[in-house]
């Protein structure tokens, strides 16, 4: 009898321990790259049925001695992908950075990884290669000052990776449509650029190389409906560079319609076709992304378009951008995938969103410093599926609540930081989904303005009338504090309801404000911040401004705010 327990006892045990090592969480593909400014990481996991494995990370420039913390990774497990993931944000350009990666679960199952990536270089015109004169025509010409090649299509036929033409004053669109075929190479752009002595005009341009860079030029669409100023052939160009351009009258002013990875696109200046007075339209895009990954897309001056911004991918950075007058949303995120990273944005009078989220394929997302006022619908648009985002210091204002309509199904939605203004008197968030926040979604140190409004939060039919009364019902909003918009800020200027337009704006704190030191500090983002804790909202007291929109002149262009 002893025998045959010992037999059940020790099979009990050898199975107990079959099924402790099954439910170990395992890793599995790793991918790691970067931008210009951040890098990302993606790290497959399988057996995390809790859902609750971390990984924390810490980083540190190649040969120095210190690390320093980053957000851990986001736990990504929805569309398909069971992982973790996320971002390292406000890096050097070009410098090569080890990053610690720490996995942990309790279910058992750990792991440290260390990684060597650089980030990208911001680009450089090339050294050494051949420089070219061109001016308008068909044909003809050696490419010298005296005898200039006569039209693009003829500098084609000599171009190779690292020349620079040179285009003279004229219109370069009066046979229609102009290919860019020719390719450069990696770090040896074929570079096509304004001479300096005149307006250099095309009508549409189409982009079927790889390592092409289009420097000071003008694309000005003046017949016809639904033009673009650049779009993309197939298989999609890579590592494209387009710098202080200057696109109008445009519909899809530049559009990546047949792919294209690693762009960089900066300091352009984009006026769309569409009249802000008109309602809504939802045609016509800035900057088309297409799902298409790798970019970074900086300092640009968007308006007069339906979304300032749209689709993009994957490991994508959008910064410093001075978007207005839009018909439709300013920033749409929609359908895009890991490591999107939105910060440092200026956004006013959208017709309709300031960002939209509508939905969420794939996570994280780092939505950081941007200041999105006076849309006519909400600053945020959360109404499907909103997973795995880190939304802070955001300054957020809205005529009639911030968070007007409802919003949807929300995992691991990581908000603090933020000021949620509603000028006139309203509540500054509604939720209509059922279910409320699910999962690990947290909201911490927030600033809220709902003015005499009778209640704060409309939250699953119920009216939760201040900050304690919504935290008793949901958990959420600890630290959190009630501002007035009327005495907290040094400049705050948005005079009537939308359509109406406001003047640009830093919407900026004063020192006697209770957001002032009322932040939680966050590894790798509020980094450096001036007072005993970090501010609420885009802006940091005694701190210096951040830049929207084309950081130079060159084109001779009157910007609405150059803030130099």
């Amino acid at each position: 009898m002893k025998k045959i327990i010992s037999f059940v006892l020790l099979t009990v045990l050898v199975l107990t321990t079959s099924l402790h090592v099954q439910a170990q969480t395992t890793t599995g593909a790793f991918k790691i790259y970067s931008t210009i400014r951040s890098i990302g990481v993606e790290w497959n996991i399988s057996g995390d049925t809790q859902n609750n494995a971390i990984c924390l990370v810490q980083y540190r420039i190649n040969g120095s001695s210190t690390w320093q913390d980053a957000q851990p990774l986001f736990r990504v497990n929805f569309q398909s992908y069971d992982m973790l993931a996320g971002s390292i944000m406000f890096l050097d350009p070009v410098t090569e950075y080890q990053v610690r990666l720490t996995f942990s679960d309790t279910d058992g199952g750990n792991e440290i990884r260390t990684e060597l990536i650089s980030t990208k270089a911001v680009p450089a015109f090339p050294i050494g290669g051949n420089t070219y004169h061109v001016i308008p025509g068909t044909s003809g010409g050696d490419g010298s000052m005296g005898n200039p090649f006569q039209g693009i299509s003829s500098a084609q036929n000599i171009a190779q990776a690292g020349d620079i033409f040179l285009l003279h004053a004229g219109d370069y669109g009066t046979a229609g449509q102009v290919y860019f075929t020719k390719p450069g190479a990696l770090n040896n752009p074929i570079v096509w650029r304004s001479a300096g002595d005149g307006d250099v005009i095309f009508n549409q341009v189409r982009i079927e190389a790889d390592y092409i860079w289009l420097h000071q030029l003008k694309f000005i669409y003046v017949t016809g409906n639904n033009a673009y100023g650049i779009r993309t052939s197939p298989p999609g160009p890579k590592n494209i560079v387009l710098t202080e351009n200057y696109f109008e009258n445009c519909h899809m002013c530049i559009y990546l319609n047949d792919g294209g990875e690693n762009w960089y696109i900066a300091d352009n200046v984009i006026i769309g076709d569409n009249d802000p007075n008109n309602g809504s339209n939802f045609s016509g895009e800035g900057i088309e992304l297409w799902y298409t990954s790798g970019h970074t897309i900086a300092y640009n001056s968007i308006s007069r378009v339906a979304d300032g911004l749209s689709y993009p991918r994957s490991n994508v950075d959008i910064y410093g951008n001075d978007i207005f007058e839009t018909t439709d949303d300013g920033i749409e995120g929609d359908y895009g995938h890991n490591n999107i990273r939105i910060w440092g944005n200026r956004i006013s009078n959208p017709n309709n969103n300031g960002i939209s989220f509508q939905p969420m394929n794939g996570a994280p997302w780092y939505v950081l410093y941007n200041q999105v006022a006076a849309p006519g619908e909400d600053t945020l648009k959360l109404r499907t599926r909103t997973d795995r985002v880190l939304l802070a210091h955001n300054t957020l204002v809205a005529w009639s609540g911030p968070i007007s309509s409802s919003s949807g199904l929300m995992q691991s939605f990581q908000s603090t930081n933020n000021l949620w203004i509603s000028i006139q008197d309203r509540y500054v968030w509604e939720d209509g989904a059922s279910s409320g926040v699910n999962w690990r979604t947290n909201w911490s140190h927030e600033g809220y303005d709902w003015g005499n409004y009778v209640y704060a939060f409309k939250w699953q039919g119920q009216r939760l009338v201040d900050i304690p009364a919504f935290q008793a019902y949901t958990g959420q909003a600890a630290n959190s504090v009630q501002i007035d918009h009327a005495t907290c800020f040094e400049t705050f200027d948005v005079p009537a309801p939308p359509p109406a337009t406001i003047p640009p704006q830093y919407m900026t704190l004063n020192a006697n404000c209770n957001a002032v030191d009322a932040g939680l500090v966050l590894a790798n983002i509020n980094d450096g911040y001036s007072g005993i804790a970090p501010d609420l909202g885009a802006y940091e007291l005694n701190k210096p401004l951040p830049k929207y929109g084309p950081r130079q002149l060159s084109l001779g262009i009157v910007f609405k705010d150059s803030f130099e």
